[in-house]
């Protein structure tokens, strides 16, 4: 039986969140060009398409939120520290704080989709099920985390070679 190597498992996750990305965009962009066709050519627009598209940029949102910061493009802002040894701590300290609040915001979600199946919300016009939603930003919270996770413990390790490499 081959062994999955945890690099093996990241690049199938990425490539996961990639396609997801790409099919939320398709979705968005198909179903907001049909409404608007049928909106003001036809002038007979179709329900629900608003609902449909508005599901799939949640999807959409939070799955390129976690792409972002997987390839390192997430928001970051520079402190007016002239001393390296302080920009070097702070550069490992920087990934767990986004960390922790990746994790926070990822419990909040994760109740909030306990509480839309306990409740059985559904959507306004479609009346599908909101958990369809909501799911999305869930699991770009996870996708999140586990970048953060790989990018915090990468800096932690350069930061110990680089402070083991300064004591010899």
């Amino acid at each position: 039986m081959r062994r999955i190597t945890p690099s093996a498992m990241l690049k199938w996750i990425v490539r996961v969140n990639q396609w997801g990305v790409i099919v939320s965009s398709l979705v968005v962009i198909s179903t907001i060009f049909i409404q608007v066709i049928l909106r003001y050519v036809f002038q007979h627009p179709l329900l629900g398409m608003e609902e449909i598209a508005i599901m799939a940029v949640l999807w959409l949102w939070f799955l390129a939120i976690a792409l972002a910061t997987q390839r390192g493009f997430h928001i970051s802002g520079g402190l007016p520290i002239t001393r390296q040894s302080i920009r070097d701590i702070m550069e490992v300290v920087y990934p767990f704080v986004c960390l922790s609040v990746s994790l926070v915001f990822g419990y909040l979600c994760y109740l909030y989709c306990v509480w839309v199946v306990e409740a059985k919300v559904i959507s306004g016009g479609l009346r599908l099920p909101w958990i369809l939603s909501v799911s999305g930003a869930f699991l770009g919270l996870v996708l999140n985390t586990v970048y953060l996770t790989r990018e915090a413990v990468a800096k932690l390790g350069a930061f110990r070679l680089a402070r083991q490499r300064g004591s010899q």
